[in-house]
């Protein structure tokens, strides 16, 4: 279980959207190096929340910065934003929350195979996210100019203007480099010819009792015209169904996920399940559903709670103003 757990952790790391950028740089431990004139220009400001944020170092104003902001991205999970016309013909924009009643009825509109009557409890939307420019720029791969081989590549262009280019990466290392992350992890002993989680759109997270899930992988009957890999994993998992003891598809140990716009959940809870057996494959409303029986490991542990501040949470109950 400890292998398992510190191995989805680690993947989990690489999902932290913004918080990463705040982690590592507005909130980090790195101290940054300044200028002479710089450290005459921080005396004035010695002592201040923008001088710890600047110099990199973890203070108290800091620790409640971070988690005032972590508590409005936590109050503004599951808002509804409607657009209505008002009877003068003017455009209004409402916004409410959805309240826990109105959250478990979105579950009961989702249309379910009929081959199992458990309930559903959460929907893990499985699409890929989108990579920034920030992060491909900074592709590992690319290999860097000297400054002697930069001047070498200058060149002139149609308008007269110089450029020159400052390194060089190899196209199939360059289109690796624009392969996003999904929000389903998976670990298992072997790596597959056909990793199941890459064709997965959603998955649904069924209660069997306290201590089962059900998981069920939707995976589309329709080839993508995009990726020619498609057409070979939809005869691989045909051939699954007629045979899954000799399939590496389904040979999965243990999957995670940290929730993101997730059906049934806050964002960013963390849930772990060890895989106890294949269930079984149907085709239901255009998809395969690939069904695994699971034991909970992790059920909705929140990943931003080591950053709570009680008193503070304590000042908002209360209303209190700020001095």
């Amino acid at each position: 279980m400890k292998k398992i757990n510190n191995w989805i952790k680690k993947q989990m790391a690489g999902l932290f959207f913004a918080f990463s950028n705040v982690e590592k740089n507005a909130l980090g431990q790195e101290k940054i190096e300044l200028s002479s004139d710089t450290d005459k220009f921080q005396r004035h400001l010695q002592g201040t929340l923008m001088d710890a944020l600047n110099r990199g170092e973890i203070t108290q104003e800091v620790k409640e910065l971070r988690w005032r902001l972590f508590k409005v991205l936590h109050a503004s999970d599951k808002l509804m934003v409607k657009q209505m016309m008002s009877d003068n013909g003017q455009q209004e924009i409402k916004v409410k929350k959805l309240s826990p009643k109105q959250q478990k009825s979105l579950l009961k509109k989702i249309k379910l195979d009929e081959f199992d009557d458990y309930e559903l409890e959460l929907v893990v939307d499985n699409s890929e996210i989108t990579l920034s420019s920030f992060d491909i720029i900074n592709n590992e791969n690319i290999k860097e100019y000297k400054e002697n081989e930069m001047r070498d590549s200058i060149q002139k262009d149609e308008d007269g203007e110089k450029t020159a280019t400052l390194g060089e990466i190899s196209s199939g290392d360059y289109v690796s480099s624009l392969k996003a992350e999904r929000p389903i992890k998976v670990i298992r002993d072997l790596r597959p010819k056909f990793e199941l989680e890459k064709y997965t759109k959603k998955l649904n997270v069924r209660k069997i009792n306290e201590k089962e899930r059900l998981l069920e992988f939707y995976v589309t009957k329709y080839p993508d015209k995009y990726d020619r890999k498609t057409p070979l994993f939809l005869s691989e998992l045909k051939r699954t169904i007629k045979n899954p003891r000799f399939s590496s598809i389904i040979d999965i140990q243990a999957i995670g996920f940290t929730t993101y716009k997730t059906i049934g959940s806050k964002d960013f809870y963390q849930y772990q399940y060890k895989i106890n057996k294949f269930d079984k494959i149907v085709e239901f409303n255009g998809y395969y559903i690939i069904k695994f029986k699971s034991e909970v490991i992790v059920d909705g542990e929140y990943l931003l709670e080591k950053f709570r501040i009680n008193y503070l949470d304590e000042k908002y109950k209360n209303k209190e103003s700020k001095n």
